[in-house]
Order: structure tokens, then sequence, then C-alpha cells
């Protein structure tokens, strides 16, 4: 585990009952797998009185799902790449995008010859299911979509047009990206066309707009509970905003160099950093 220098950052304080949010894919999902240690790390987390929770760019469904087989009950989920907190049972933020303005960047990405050859839009919902926009795309390329993002399961047969025009919001708008080394331009593209947007890339072949941030999201959660210490463990360009808002922040050490710069510390698992933190209290 390595300590990076970032402005006053501390050693980890002593709080038990610390709240402990996790992002998912490349944190806790490693090649779509959890680590048995990580699983183990967060029971005993629990059990000693803390909370856990995630905050993710995943939709709702799916973290409750992950949380199932992690065995521990989440205290609070920051979904959709902050574009909805639930705390406890109770959604106490959500910023979502409005459809029509969805529906508009839409056409906008396909005139500008974004989709479906370099990306393909999509949106999911709170009940796990992903849209397409099946009757623009060619079958082809919705199969293919079918086949190298199968992990994504749950595949509507609704038209993402049809939703639009039956929602009056959606949590955010997800562009796969088909081969990872146009991710960027896919993204800076995507700024240019639609920059009312928060535009995010999430991984090495996602780009994702939602109407808030990760940050943003953390601190209308820690408006409803202030006095809780918080730490967060991530690893993507979308964690940036967390780990520059927090002193308490860990960061795979898988991520690229320039995420690790922001990070207080870079650890190689979700478990190391609740050992070192539980070792730590009992220590004291």
């Amino acid at each position: 585990m390595e300590r990076k220098e970032k402005g006053k950052a501390k050693e980890p304080q002593k709080p038990l009952k610390t709240l402990l949010l996790c992002d998912v894919d490349g944190t806790l999902l490693v090649n779509d797998r959890i680590r048995p240690e990580d699983a183990a790390a967060l029971q005993r987390w629990k059990q000693a009185g803390n909370r856990f929770g995630l905050l993710t760019g995943r939709g709702e469904a799916f973290c409750r799902q992950l949380c199932g087989r992690l065995g521990v009950n989440p205290d609070v989920l920051i979904t959709d790449n902050g574009a909805q907190v639930m705390l406890g049972g109770e959604c106490v933020y959500r910023q979502w995008l409005r459809s029509s303005q969805v529906k508009a960047v839409l056409d906008k990405l396909q005139d500008a010859g974004l989709w479906p050859g370099l990306c393909v839009p999509f949106v999911t919902m709170p009940d796990g299911a992903h849209r397409f926009c099946r009757r623009r795309m060619p079958v082809a390329a919705m199969e293919r979509m079918m086949e190298v993002q199968a992990h994504l399961t749950y595949f509507s047969e609704q038209d993402l047009e049809d939703l639009l025009a039956e929602s009056p919001s959606v949590p955010g708008l997800s562009l796969y990206v088909w081969d990872e080394r146009n991710t960027a331009g896919v993204l800076e593209q995507a700024r240019a066309l639609a920059p009312e947007m928060q535009w995010h890339q999430t991984s090495h072949d996602y780009v994702e707009a939602c109407e808030s941030d990760k940050a943003l999201a953390l601190r209308a959660l820690l408006s409803q509970m202030p006095e809780i210490p918080v730490c967060f463990a991530g690893d993507g360009p979308n964690d940036v905003p967390v780990f520059d808002m927090l002193e308490d922040a860990w960061c795979m050490d898988t991520a690229p160099d320039p995420v690790k710069a922001h990070a207080c510390y870079v650890t190689e698992s979700v478990a190391q950093v609740i050992e070192r933190k539980l070792d730590y209290v009992e220590e004291t």
C-alpha cells in the first residue's frame, strides 16, 4: 500500500462508525468478479458497527444485486454517476436528465456520425433493464452489442425513444465505445455537441452523461448525515471529484497514474483498506 502526498492528507483517524463508499467496476468488481477477501472484509466492517455504501455509475437494481453477492446490506447507494442517492430505503437526492434533452442529444450524436459507427447509446432505468434505439440501429449492430456486452444481462425490448416519450426524465445516458482507442475522442465530441450535460469517462470503453456528478451527490448525502466520517475507494476518471473532495480517499493501484495522483492513498484492494482502518482502530 502506498501513500500519496496530497495537500494536508493525514493518516486514517480513529473513528469507528465510519461510512465507507466504494466504486464498483475496477474497485469491487475486477474483471466482473468479486474478490472473496473483499466480501469478507466488508462483512467484518459492518459487524464492527460501520456503514457501507456504493458510489458508482451503475444503476440501483445492479447495486442491490451486487450487495447481495457481497453479503452486506448497504446503508447508502449513490448510483448513476451521482444522479440518485438512496439513504436507507429513501431517495434523498435525484438529478435526472430530461427525456427531451436526451432525445435531442441522440439526434446530434447520430448526425455527427458517432453512432452506431463509433458508439452505442442506451439508458439504464432503476429496474436494471437497458433501453436501446433499436429502430435506428442495424440488427447486426444490436446483436453485436448483446454479444460483446453480455454482462449487461437485461436488454429491454422497449425502444429507447418509446421510453423517452413515456417518461419525463431518465437517470443518464451511456455510450458504449466499440474501440477503446476512440473513447477519448467520443467524450470530446459529446461534450462539444451537448455542453449542458455532465459528461464522464467511466471506464476504458464507456462515456456517460448525467445531470450531476459523484461529488455533488456526496455533498447532498452529507447534508443529511453531516457528522459521520467518510472514506472512499475508487479507480476511475469519474472518481476524481470525490478524490479531490475527501482526505480519506483511496485509489486502486490499477488506475491510471493521472487518476492516482488525486487520491491520498494507493491500495491493492478494498480488503486492504478495511484491514488497515480496522487494525488502526484496534491498535489505538
